[in-house]
């Protein structure tokens, strides 16, 4: 939303509690405010209210006013949801003012409980999250000092003086810093910095499903590779992508420049850079694990470096990091096969000038949809501009758009025959000969994509020959 939509949606929520107990006391907080004084797109509107059960009760006055609806009730956090009618895209969930209070000495798990804006203020992370503006009065609160932090650019740094407290009581928050410092190209005030490699190895206490949303949210930035590179300085990529860690410091041969580690940052820099695409988290992944196989595949030949196979390496390692990170199983088999081909279309040259229709026709069959077609060509014309100045390539990635009508037919393409024709045809059980016989008829199509039905059968007896022939001559 725009900072207009903000002030409209603000005002109209003080023409609706004026009046009312909440005049005066209702605020909007955190990152609402914090992108309102940065003059940054806002994402929603959050409310907290200071008073008792004030998220609540609020929500519940509005639906009683007959001027919201969609209200959802969490009595346990006390906080609500809830949709208003005038602005019925915009979800905005309310809370009351809270505090941290420990129930008994032995206690270590503090309950909230309402308490002042300053108690509430602390208990937040940081500065520039911890800003509250009046919807009444138009003012804006700023217990922790966070909108001169936002205004000069400052480093962000913990609301509580003593960042001990803040990550000691929530590791989360180490990971929660860096996205932030990442998302607006800040630097991290030093005591924070030290107490977040202080307590990063709390983070193995936290499920791994928190970690990666965060860690979705630093590789979405547009400065990710400063967020990546923080993760490691700070010693927390190891509970994330330890094997990422494995590529510092292993030299390539010289299409490359810098080590793999290097090579992989300037690919995920390059795409963030690049105006013609919008960030995709599976495509950010892919160019992050891209060349995860290069480690275990390392060798030495005549003085010269190769990574053999390490793409075939890297698809598998890829599937078990995410399936470890709790990525869905689309996002896991669409990086792997990202992974596994981004060297295929290496062969065709330059601009693809070189490539063979069957070549071509083939990956298109493997490809199967539009959309592993594109990302595939960004990941390629990705992985072609991080190479070492020599070697750079251009125009990757519009010459395999420039294909793409020609690769259609191939998408998704099925033989005009199967299994059981070849079976009737020629007198056969299923067996391995059969999906020989198929497959021999696939790499076929790939030459002449229209085959018939027809050609196939009648060709069926010098295909079946032709196998059994290739069965004999195999040397065991």
């Amino acid at each position: 939303m725009t900072e207009k939509d903000f002030y409209k949606i603000t005002d109209y929520i003080a023409s609706l509690i004026k009046g009312s107990e909440f005049e005066s006391h209702v605020y909007a907080v955190g990152g609402s405010v914090r992108d309102l004084l940065m003059r940054n797109p806002i994402k929603d509107i959050d409310l907290v209210i200071d008073l008792p059960d004030g998220g609540i009760n609020l929500a519940n006055f509005l639906k009683d006013s007959g001027k919201c609806h969609s209200v959802v009730v969490y009595p346990t956090y006390g906080t609500a949801m809830f949709h208003l009618n005038e602005f019925p895209e915009e979800e905005i969930e309310c809370v009351m003012t809270r505090g941290e209070k420990y129930l008994d000495k032995d206690s270590r798990n503090p309950v909230c409980v309402f308490d002042t804006l300053e108690a509430d203020a602390v208990r937040r992370d940081l500065t520039i999250n911890a800003l509250y503006y009046n919807v009444t009065t138009k003012d804006v609160y700023d217990p922790t000092g966070g909108v001169n932090d936002v205004m000069h650019h400052k480093p962000v740094r913990t609301t509580n003086e003593n960042p001990d407290v803040v990550f000691d009581d929530d590791p989360l928050r180490i990971l929660r810093v860096v996205r932030f410092a990442t998302r607006y190209d800040l630097g991290i005030e030093e005591k924070t910095y030290n107490s977040m490699k202080k307590y990063v190895d709390r983070l193995d206490i936290i499920s791994i499903e928190r970690i990666q949303a965060e860690f979705n949210k630093i590789l979405l930035s547009k400065n990710a590779v400063k967020g990546i590179e923080t993760l490691v300085e700070l010693g927390a990529m190891k509970y994330i992508v330890p094997e990422l860690l494995d590529t510092i410091g292993v030299e390539q041969n010289e299409y490359h420049f810098g080590d793999v580690f290097q090579h992989t940052m300037a690919l995920i820099k390059h795409y963030h850079n690049d105006s013609r695409f919008k960030p995709e988290l599976k495509i950010i992944l892919a160019l992050l694990l891209h060349d995860i196989g290069k480690v275990k595949t390392k060798t030495i030949k005549d003085g010269k470096i190769h990574f053999y196979k390490h793409e075939l390496v890297g698809a598998k390692m890829s599937e078990e990091i995410l399936r470890h990170l709790k990525y869905d199983n689309n996002t896991i088999k669409e990086v792997r096969f990202l992974i596994q081909y981004h060297m295929r279309t290496k062969q065709f040259g330059d601009y693809l000038d070189g490539m063979r229709d069957k070549v071509f026709n083939k990956l298109a069959y493997e490809c199967g949809t539009i959309e592993r077609w594109t990302n595939l060509a960004i990941v390629s014309e990705m992985d072609n501009l991080s190479l070492a100045d020599s070697h750079v390539t251009h125009g990757h990635y519009e010459a395999m758009i420039n294909k793409l009508e020609a690769a259609k037919k191939m998408f998704g393409y099925k033989l005009p025959i199967n299994g059981e024709d070849v079976m009737r045809g020629l007198n056969l059980k299923p067996g391995v000969v059969v999906k020989n016989i198929l497959d021999s008829f696939l790499k076929m199509s790939f030459v002449n994509p229209n085959i018939t039905r027809e050609t196939c059968l009648k060709q069926l007896p010098s295909v079946y020959k032709q196998i059994l022939n290739e069965k004999k001559n195999v040397k065991v």
